[in-house]
């Protein structure tokens, strides 16, 4: 998980030096936040606990973007902490605010928005880093450019292990709160903590794609077992997993790996069983191992148990009929 912060270093002439040096010679700041989902909300709760408790934030608003006639928990939050909203897209003054920090906000900042500002802060989705079996991920302050993410140079970092079952909403919230806490410390050693950046290495990126509702169909002629359950961890909160089971949509809930028994050639992939000693659906992934499910349901009825499905789709079928299928995109 990424976490930004940029130092306007680029206003050309006698302007740059006015300005850095006003900024540097301050004692508190005027900060606006965006963010626009639960993610931003760990980071605004800490940020404002701190200009509760410090001389450091003189004054703290919120810029948020939401489409929905329903309050976003960030603007419940804000409303109940009396806490001014402003609108995206957003217009401001020059000498307005001194600080902006992003939290999972959506957009990319225009630099007509950016120049206003001597420091930013955002983040990037972690999805991937779940579904890639990674062992560690990391949070890092940054700065930030103009209309584009992450490529920035780096204020400091810090490396987290993931646990082995850990999923989406648990990372989340866990490199949330570890994010906040560096967000604050940073705020609270400026100008310090700005001085000794050091660029981002180019070796090894990858960028993330976006993620839809089509990466939940398990493509078991595709994917080992581990790779099932990485995905699951992955869009754990956000779309259950999907197949096609006797040309119907099902999906799949509570799924684990129970041990590392390898099927017999004889059995296709994608074949359907219960497994007694679990107490769970089973199955079989391409590697000839088995992902088990707690719970299924087949679109258009309700979720059961595993054995509940057993004895209504599987007990009294031919072992030809248990076979999963991927489910077919259509354009």
């Amino acid at each position: 998980m990424l976490y930004e912060i940029n130092n306007l270093s680029r206003i050309i002439g006698r302007k740059q030096y006015e300005y850095m040096r006003n900024f540097y010679s301050k004692r508190s700041y005027n900060v606006l936040f965006f963010g626009s989902d639960s993610i931003a909300l760990s980071s605004l709760r800490k940020v404002n606990e701190f200009r509760k408790n410090s001389h450091k934030i003189k004054c703290l608003n919120i810029v948020t973007s939401n489409t929905s006639k329903n309050r976003t928990v960030i603007e419940k939050y804000a409303a109940s902490e009396r806490l001014q909203i402003l609108t995206w897209p957003l217009t401001i003054q020059p000498g307005e605010y001194d600080i902006g920090l992003i939290v999972a906000f959506g957009h990319l900042i225009k630099h007509s928005v950016l120049q206003h500002f001597p420091m930013w802060r955002g983040a990037a989705p972690i999805i991937h880093t779940l579904l890639h079996g990674d062992q560690i991920t990391g949070v890092t302050l940054m700065k930030i450019k103009p209309d584009v993410f992450d490529v920035g140079e780096i204020i400091s970092q810090k490396i987290v292990p993931i646990s082995q079952d850990i999923r989406l909403p648990e990372l989340t919230e866990q490199l949330s709160e570890i994010g906040a806490d560096m967000l604050v410390q940073c705020i609270e050693s400026l100008p310090d903590s700005l001085t000794q950046t050091k660029p981002q290495s180019s070796e090894g990126v990858t960028y993330a794609k976006k993620i839809n509702k089509t990466l939940s169909e398990v493509r078991w002629t595709e994917m080992d077992a581990l790779q099932v359950y990485n995905l699951y961890r992955a869009i754990y909160g956000l779309y259950p997993l999907t197949t096609k089971f006797r040309d119907k949509q099902m999906k799949l809930f509570n799924a684990f790996i129970y041990d590392n028994y390898v099927a017999d050639p004889s059995v296709p992939v994608g074949t359907l069983e219960f497994c007694q000693k679990s107490e769970a659906v089973k199955i079989l992934c391409r590697d000839r191992k088995y992902i088990h499910f707690k719970s299924l349901r087949i679109v258009g009825k309700r979720e059961i148990s595993a054995l509940d499905f057993y004895n209504g789709y599987i007990k009294n079928v031919s072992e030809d009929k248990r076979k999963c299928s991927v489910l077919q995109r259509t354009n």
